[in-house]
């Protein structure tokens, strides 16, 4: 009976000492939710057999732990859509966009896993966003397959900014225009107008979106090109922080850096002091942005690592780069 019990005893030892499963947390860019994502992943594509369990918690963890940004779900819905679980997928990206309502690639992928499950009546009655979304796909699908052209749809897309004189002109629903009596286009025309949707644009706010550093510092000048050459065999987090604070060898131009975020608001005045050798003024800004860096390290962990680089940048810089040469001697201030 002993040695039954002894054994028992030390299962249970080492059940309880394993391991276990990182659980995400409301933070997108937590440690915790990124060990998550890459467990999940790598089961989903290991095998069969561990997809499932895998696919499993991501789907719990979509329910009742998303992040805050929806970014969970919408892996989820990613995942099912690539399986084919078209309904399962719409469900997902419903719930991702409830978390980030304005995400325009949310929105997408919602509309077309809406229409391959079947549930556009279910997406324009959900809500007026929805609404939106389900009449431009019905529209889409019905010009793709040659049906006569609704004048009330394309009066409601054209009300709601999503008919412009761009896809009227080019493309699956400017045919389907074409074939509307000359009445009837001339009332749509009198409610389109030009797009104001810039892809470029779109792709500079994913860019920032997905740059960790874009929490304490403004790094659109970066992502814009703005921002001088990158390091040679740089990662992309060190380019970034590295080209934000201007580290382009011989540049004096003052419109590199945009005011956005505190700390980039104090590395301009710094560099504008570097470029009329003002010590006293470089001192104040040199003061201010340790400042702010050392607010922003006490925001949280990550915010406290992407700080500390732009430290390290900083000093660095003040160190090596030319056109800090007028304020060597702050460098001792960090």
């Amino acid at each position: 009976m002993r040695p039954f019990v002894v054994l028992i005893f030390a299962l249970s030892l080492g059940f309880c000492t394993s391991e276990p499963q990182k659980n995400p947390t409301r933070d997108p860019y937590s440690l915790e939710t990124l060990i998550f994502l890459e467990e999940v992943l790598l089961d989903v594509w290991e095998s069969s057999e561990s997809k499932e369990g895998a696919m499993s918690r991501l789907r719990y963890v979509c329910r009742t732990r998303d992040t805050d940004d929806g970014y969970l779900c919408y892996t989820w819905g990613l995942l099912e859509y690539h399986r084919g679980n078209y309904a399962e997928s719409y469900t997902a990206f419903r719930k991702a966009l409830e978390k980030n309502p304005n995400d325009s690639l949310y929105k997408n992928m919602l509309r077309i896993s809406a229409e391959k499950s079947g549930n556009l009546a279910d997406l324009k009655a959900h809500s007026r966003d929805g609404e939106v979304l389900a009449i431009f796909t019905e529209t889409q699908k019905h010009c793709k397959e040659d049906k006569p052209p609704e004048f009330e749809s394309f009066r409601f897309l054209a009300e709601h900014g999503i008919l412009t004189k761009d896809t009227i002109r080019r493309g699956i629903l400017a045919d389907c225009f074409q074939r509307l009596n000359s009445e009837d286009k001339s009332q749509i025309q009198k409610e389109i107008r030009l797009s104001s949707l810039s892809y470029k644009e779109r792709l500079y706010a994913d860019q920032m979106k997905s740059d960790p550093f874009s929490r304490i510092w403004d790094t659109a000048s970066y992502h814009r090109g703005e921002a001088g050459k990158e390091a040679v065999g740089a990662s992309a987090g060190v380019v970034t922080v590295n080209a934000s604070l201007g580290m382009e060898t011989g540049s004096t131009s003052s419109g590199t850096i945009r005011p956005g975020s505190p700390i980039t608001e104090a590395w301009r005045k710094l560099k504008l002091a570097s470029i009329s050798g003002n010590e006293t003024q470089g001192r104040e800004a040199i003061r201010s942005f340790l400042s702010e860096v050392q607010q922003a390290k006490r925001k949280g962990k990550l915010e406290g690592q992407l700080a500390l680089a732009l430290e390290r940048a900083a000093k660095l810089l003040l160190e090596q780069d030319p056109q800090y040469s007028k304020l060597r001697s702050l460098a001792k201030e960090l």
